[in-house]
């Protein structure tokens, strides 16, 4: 397995480097959310590399699942997908997070990181040659970031879909709900609840339970990281939501991960290149095709990382 991703890595150095007339900073990115919800559509690619020179095919469609998106459902059992055709070969998907078998490919959705989009390659069995679709599960990210309260950097507000550009469902109709505790929502039974104890504005998080917003000086003031927090404090959340989209209000999570800091150049190096890593697993136009490509082979987006520096109290 670690031969072919290194095979991998290399052969898409490789092209991306090349004199290749059909790469350049406007082709659209793999996150490009304007997309056809086809999944033989032309972000499937195939990478060949010979004696030096690195030639690309347009259409590659041995690799392909019934849709591009998907989404959590209210199921006992884990909701899973498959390749619409079988075949022999390699599977793997990059950022990390997506659960999906190496060997023939399929997904489970219900244990993968939700609100992220994922490439998933397929390399055939006796072959060198590796193909690309895409796909995404909704759900809801936040962005990892520094936020100096001093300059009115003080909200948080979660990413529907990967794209910023989305609103988040529900909102007008106040129908969906963040910080979701262990009452029976639905009706079911309460085998689909978080367990008690596990709400984050009980621990000091000000979130709002209607658009998922949080309020990131307000937190500070309500004991988040402390009653009075120290230069370097930390502390992990997780957070339960459930969404008015055709997840049916499925439960769903995401972990977040909060520091303090008294002054930015107080931010230590490793925190900023995982920042760093971690905006550039996301959604993020300004890269374009050849930067996305490389930068996602490496990253693994979750938790959020957010980073508070200064107090306004």
């Amino acid at each position: 397995m670690k031969k072919a991703y290194l095979f991998l890595i290399i052969t898409l150095v490789a092209w991306m480097f090349a004199c290749n007339p059909n790469l350049n900073d406007d082709d659209v990115s793999p996150d490009d959310s304007s997309t056809s919800s086809n999944p033989q559509n032309t972000n499937n690619q195939t990478s060949t590399q010979k004696n030096s020179t690195t030639t690309t095919k347009d259409n590659c469609n041995l690799i392909a699942y019934k849709d591009t998106l998907f989404f959590l459902e209210n199921l006992k059992d884990d909701l899973k997908i498959n390749p619409l055709v079988k075949r022999d070969g390699e599977y793997g998907a990059f950022p990390e997070g997506l659960e999906i078998n190496e060997s023939h490919g399929e997904i489970n959705i219900s244990k993968s990181e939700s609100g992220l989009r994922y490439i998933v390659f397929f390399i055939p069995k006796n072959s060198k040659d590796t193909c690309f679709t895409h796909l995404a599960i909704s759900g809801v990210d936040y962005l990892s970031k520094i936020y100096l309260l001093d300059k009115g950097e003080k909200i948080a507000a979660p990413i529907y879909n990967n794209n910023p550009s989305f609103g988040i469902p529900g909102v007008n109709t106040r129908t969906s709900e963040f910080d979701d505790d262990e009452d029976d929502d639905n009706g079911n039974g309460s085998l689909d609840e978080p367990l008690p104890g596990q709400q984050v504005i009980a621990q000091g998080l000000d979130i709002s339970k209607i658009d998922g917003k949080i309020i990131l000086d307000n937190s500070l003031r309500k004991g988040l990281l402390g009653t009075s927090p120290k230069n370097g404090s930390t502390k992990k959340l997780k957070l339960f939501y459930r969404l008015d989209d055709k997840s049916g209000k499925a439960l769903n999570k995401i972990e977040l991960e909060f520091h303090y800091f008294e002054k930015e150049s107080d931010v230590p190096k490793s925190l900023k290149d995982k920042i760093f890593e971690n905006q550039n697993s996301n959604f993020n136009p300004n890269f374009g095709l050849k930067y996305t490509r490389i930068f996602r082979i490496f990253r693994k987006p979750r938790p959020p990382q957010i980073v508070i520096v200064g107090r306004n109290y």
